[in-house]
């Protein structure tokens, strides 16, 4: 498929012509960038901010927005939402009651957390759910918005991706007013967005920099040569560690031997395996988990209630055990990781080859390898607390 999204034209006392830069999308799997300038919000320095993307939607679905009819708008919203017989949209708000969007409509009330390139919080989403359920009396239907296909736990929630809002999008025929060159030029950035990721996923064995740099601050990577276009767009979008959660989210949808978290920390993605969660030290609960981050996986004790708040001398009598077992374990785990300031300490060995060069196939083996050693582990440090 190609689409070209073609000059317009504004009258404005004279008529004034505004080019704007195609997109060219190919391939049958989906959307690829083509050699292109930076679409209008890039420009900004804005494209890669949760909060624009909220306001833009926002702004789509008002009636402030001439770039669409309103019977448009009632189709986009019927199309996303999954909804049936709306006749009128009345409401629109946005960083209203810390929720990202809201969309009242004559029938449905629509609630919408934005999550571009963050993650679900530990139990935000029932916390929203409780809210709502406190203080409206229609019954709201609530939406996870996500560029990856990540897990939503709490079953209140539908998820929707920006690919999916993309290609309802691009079916529209705009109208020809300045509104509409706003509009335009965000759909291009969302196909930019979902033609990367689509791309990524089909070979995320050539994005080294996804999986290298996500620690970089965004000032040290403008003058960095990239490679191509795709590496350029990621790191000016800042665009790695959610590609990373990318990887591993699909690495945790193979996984069925043990529940499984993904999240990040100082710009790197993790994948934890959790183990055994009932292990009782100091009068507090712990838990074991095989963690992998970059090129090292962990065998980890920490404690399983508010770790957030934890401190690291509730687990000091630890580390004489953990030391043991890093000597004395046969599967490669050598080093001990003391405690910094949480209630965590782990071991951990280092991986030959880069696990994103992995076939899926293969890593799910070793994964399910490790998950097994790591209960071997467990068994062994329970033993020393005996």
């Amino acid at each position: 498929m190609e689409k070209q999204v073609d000059s317009r034209t504004l009258m404005m006392g004279k008529t004034l012509y505004i080019v704007i830069p195609y997109v060219k999308y190919e391939g049958k799997n989906g959307q690829k960038l083509s050699s292109m300038s930076k679409t209008f919000f890039e420009y900004l320095g804005i494209a890669d901010m949760e909060r624009i993307h909220s306001q833009i939607l926002a702004w789509i679905f008002s009636s402030d927005c001439n770039a669409l009819s309103e019977s448009q708008k009632r189709d986009l919203v019927m199309n996303i939402f999954k909804l049936e017989n709306v006749l009128e949209i009345k409401h629109i708000l946005t960083e209203s009651q810390r929720i990202d969007i809201i969309i009242e409509t004559d029938s449905d009330l629509i609630v919408i957390e934005n999550k571009l390139k963050s993650s679900q919080h530990s139990n935000q989403l029932e916390r929203y759910v409780e809210l709502f359920r406190k203080t409206h009396k229609v019954k709201p239907k609530f939406y996870f918005l996500t560029l990856i296909d990540e897990i939503v736990r709490d079953p209140n929630w539908k998820r929707i991706s920006y690919t999916h809002i993309f290609n309802a999008l691009q079916k529209i025929r705009l109208s020809e007013n300045s509104h509409s060159v706003i509009l335009t030029e965000y759909i291009a950035y969302l196909g930019k967005l979902s033609g990367l990721l689509i791309d990524f996923q089909n070979d995320s064995k050539k994005y080294d920099m996804v999986f290298l740099d996500g620690k970089k601050k965004k000032a040290d990577k403008l003058n960095f040569l990239y490679k191509n276009e795709y590496e350029r767009f990621i790191a000016e979008n800042q665009l790695e560690t959610i590609l990373q959660k990318s990887f591993l989210t699909s690495l945790s949808l193979r996984i069925e031997k043990v529940n499984t978290f993904v999240t990040d920390t100082r710009g790197d993605a993790l994948i934890d395996f959790h183990l055994k969660p009932n292990i009782y030290f100091g009068g507090k609960r712990f838990m074991t988990m095989i963690q992998l981050q970059n090129d090292v996986i962990k065998f980890a004790f920490l404690v399983a209630d508010k770790y957030g708040s934890s401190r690291k001398d509730w687990i000091q009598g630890m580390i004489p055990k953990m030391l043991e077992l890093s000597s004395e374990n046969t599967f490669g785990y050598v080093k001990c990781n003391r405690p910094k300031t949480k209630a965590y300490i782990s071991i951990s060995k280092k991986l030959n080859r880069n696990y994103w060069h992995m076939n899926m196939d293969e890593l799910v083996a070793f994964i399910e390898q490790e998950i097994d050693n790591g209960n071997r582990l467990t068994e062994l440090l329970e033993s020393k607390l005996n």
